[in-house]
């Protein structure tokens, strides 16, 4: 591999430049794989869409978490990948450790159950992502923002006979040809693209708040079906959190706060004033399940226990002690506080959810409460489970919300893209949300699965592109 990017005139002018290793996306994925792909040796650009690197990780805490063990991911994420599971656990520890050799903040002492089973620590995001973009440069490779990609190159344009490149639109206009031996797509999922979860989720899709960065919206699944790929399991399913209804607008900087986190502590229901779901599977699995009730909507029922603890309480370090009930209160959440739990229920009901439903609905989940668990109505009630009890109680009208996707591209350990018989794409790797079953409705975690497969594929793209260059000086040396 040469040490230089080299650029020359191409057709109707428009320019070619050649490198080795194309990452599109400098999320946290995107990031790891430029990084590994440069120390490999790779010429390596970095492309990302957005006027701002970081993607959604940007945007994030900065909780470097996943499940402890094989067992853990399994018994959490049955439907997902087991060779996945296994490979992301076994290198857990190492990817840890690299980010302390950054020199930036990686807590000393993990957080244990995050999410109700994870491990992991706090780190320092920004200080991971701008590390990663300076080694990228100082081993001579570029950051390109403001630069969406508009099309894979193809090996003699055809579908399956491998990846030559992408084709980006600059800045102020005009197209450039990047030819490379490899290319790894971690664009971070579909969630912006309605057309794509409607297919996927149902007609409720079109409820779903979009709390990601704006630019991803189903790029890698375009450009990896054109090459020939198949689909992942878990396209229907996806992370996110509940949020107050009927909040439509809020800032990436009101993302965390406006998280429901507690909702585990409390009973939801939906419009009907029925329960289904065990509330304390977590958050992340309510706001999914969520979903596909009617009008994707429910509430949130609790006692004044709950609003002094639980949700004021810091989920794990990073989000900071938020009185997330306030907070929703002051978004303009539909709520109630009544000094009885039968005069909650009465204001409830004016929002349209059945008196006669919720009220028998509450009494089953206190019955079974009371008696360590077991099922209220069909529906199960964990052993921790506790009933409001209380006052005053509370009510907070919720509704989900979607960050990033959990399917997308079929992918070996190695981050390659595989296409529909399972055999791998030449030249074309995918990581984090692209990458998809590797969480499937349970949640591995997002910054460490991310990091963890970004560097999968940077490492297996550098290999790819150095096999292209020997293939080609080969080629060459005939012709000679």
């Amino acid at each position: 591999m040469s040490e230089t990017l080299t650029t020359a005139p191409g057709e109707a002018g428009r320019e070619t430049r050649q490198a080795d290793v194309v990452v599109v996306g400098s999320g946290v994925s995107g990031s790891a794989a430029a990084l590994q792909a440069a120390r490999a040796g790779a010429r390596v650009v970095l492309v990302e869409k957005n006027a701002s690197p970081g993607g959604s990780a940007a945007l994030s805490a900065g909780m470097f978490w996943t499940a402890p063990d094989l067992r853990a991911y399994n018994r959490r994420i049955p439907l997902g990948k087991p060779g996945h599971g296994a490979a992301l656990v076994n290198d857990y520890a190492e990817a840890v450790d690299e980010l302390r050799s950054m020199g930036v903040r990686v807590a000393e002492e993990p957080t244990r159950d995050i999410m109700t089973f994870g491990i992991g620590y706090s780190t320092d995001i920004h200080g991971i992502l701008d590390y990663c973009r300076q080694q990228v440069q100082a081993h001579g490779g570029e950051v390109l923002t403001g630069t969406p990609v508009v099309d894979l190159l193809l090996d003699g344009d055809v579908p399956g006979t491998g990846v030559a490149g992408v084709t980006v639109r600059r800045p102020h206009g005009g197209l450039l040809e990047i030819r490379a031996g490899a290319v790894v797509l971690a664009t971070g999922g579909f969630q912006g693209d309605p057309a794509e979860l409607n297919r996927h989720m149902g007609p409720n899709a079109d409820r779903l708040l979009f709390r990601s960065n704006p630019g991803s919206v189903g790029d890698a699944l375009r450009f990896g079906r054109r090459a020939g790929a198949g689909s992942s399991t878990g396209m229907s399913t996806f992370y996110g959190h509940l949020l107050p209804w009927p909040v439509r607008q809020f800032t990436a900087e009101q993302f965390l706060p406006y998280s429901q986190y507690y909702s585990g502590h409390t009973v939801l229901v939906n419009l009907r004033g029925e329960r289904f779901t065990d509330e304390t599977l977590g958050d992340e699995l309510l706001n999914q399940d969520l979903t596909f009730q009617p009008e994707a909507r429910g509430v949130l029922i609790f006692d004044d226990h709950v609003r002094r603890t639980e949700a004021t309480q810091e989920p794990f370090p990073g989000l900071g002690v938020v009185d997330r009930f306030a907070t929703a209160i002051e978004a303009g959440g539909r709520h109630s506080t009544a000094a009885t739990l039968g005069e909650l229920l009465d204001e409830v009901s004016r929002w349209g959810v059945d008196r006669v439903h919720l009220g028998a609905t509450l009494e089953a989940y206190r019955q079974a409460a009371e008696n360590g668990g077991g099922s209220a109505q069909g529906i199960p009630v964990a052993p921790g489970a506790r009933a409001p009890q209380t006052g005053p109680f509370h009510a907070l009208m919720v509704q989900p919300s979607i960050t990033f996707t959990f399917g997308g591209l079929p992918t070996s350990t190695n981050g390659e893209v595989l296409d529909p018989d399972a055999r791998p794409v030449p030249g074309l790797f995918a990581a984090g949300a692209d990458a998809g079953g590797l969480s499937n409705y349970g949640y591995a975690g997002g910054l460490a699965p991310g990091y963890i497969t970004g560097r999968w594929a940077g490492r297996a793209a550098a290999r790819a592109a150095r096999a292209s260059d020997q293939n080609e000086n080969r080629e060459q040396g005939k012709h000679a």
